[in-house]
């Protein structure tokens, strides 16, 4: 039985965060461990997602309690993709923001799981992105 929790775990592995990450896959290069934790640590809300002991799954969001939130860094191992438990995570996670207005960075090719979640595209929605993200071929930006 999945068990989703929204404080964060003392034991965490961190390296192991990492692993989902580039597992899931959510990027294009391995995250920093120490990073990790420190955005988790940082966020408004979060959720992590365990089969028994085994931590398959995480999400955090930014929020300022009022008006805005965005989420990121959802992220489930493959082998648990298509069951709903990241629609489970999903709810876990917006169950905490107490604001109208949620956005979110989704990774190419993953909008549909979105939209499945109850959220639509945004045609104003820009950025100044990282040079990894800004590459054409990473899918992340549309033509101006």
């Amino acid at each position: 039985m999945i068990q989703y929790t929204t404080s964060l775990p003392a034991d965490i592995d961190w390296d192991a965060v990492a692993t989902i990450f580039e597992r899931a896959p959510l990027g294009s290069r391995r995250r920093d461990p120490n990073d990790l934790q420190q955005a988790f640590a940082a966020s408004y809300a979060v959720v992590y997602a365990y089969d028994g002991e085994t931590l398959i799954g995480l999400a955090r969001a930014l929020c300022d309690g009022v008006y805005q939130a965005a989420i990121y860094d959802v992220v489930l191992l493959p082998e648990y993709q298509g069951k709903g438990i990241g629609k489970a995570i999903m709810e876990h996670l917006c169950r905490q923001l107490p604001v109208d207005n949620i956005i979110l960075y989704a990774v190419p090719g993953r909008e549909g799981f979105y939209a499945r979640c109850g959220f639509v595209k945004m045609r104003t929605a820009m950025a100044v992105l990282n040079p990894n993200m800004a590459r054409p071929e990473t899918g992340y930006l549309d033509e101006i």
